[in-house]
């Protein structure tokens, strides 16, 4: 992963206010309304503890065992709320989304790249962290046997 493209990126759009991840919910819900009731009705607390997740993982990006270690247990937790696999790609797409939209001219095809390798990384380590029952049945639900 390309750390350095990450964090300058990430640079050009983080807004003050958590406004990035603000920007982010608001398209997910647009996106992808199912998922709004999953949520608190002031996203602002939430949105707050996901720009803090994104630059703890870019903070700890070559530190594996605090990435596994850490993001296992976030895994848990979305899996104790019913996140199911395909959420993480809407999550990423919606990321993308707000990073491009608010970044304008000056977001390239490679900052995009580089952030689809990331957050699809980030799920990867998420997912290794879910009970076994409830990976199996997002494989279900991918494969239409739930």
């Amino acid at each position: 992963m390309d750390k350095q493209l990450l964090e300058e990126s990430l640079t050009l759009v983080d807004l003050p206010d958590s406004g990035l991840t603000v920007r982010f919910y608001a398209i997910l819900f647009e996106r992808y309304p199912a998922v709004k009731p999953m949520f608190q009705r002031d996203t602002r607390v939430q949105a707050e503890m996901l720009r803090t997740a994104v630059v703890s993982v870019l903070d700890h990006l070559e530190d594996a065992e605090w990435l596994t270690t850490n993001l296992h247990a976030l895994g848990k937790r979305h899996a104790s709320l019913g996140v199911t696999r395909p959420m993480y790609n809407a999550v990423a797409e919606c990321m993308i989304a707000a990073m491009s939209e608010i970044g304008g001219e000056s977001w390239t095809p490679a900052m995009t790249a580089a952030w689809e390798e990331a957050l699809g990384a980030v799920a990867t380590i998420m997912l290794d962290g879910y009970p076994d029952e409830a990976t199996s049945e997002t494989a279900a639900e991918e494969s239409g046997a739930a």
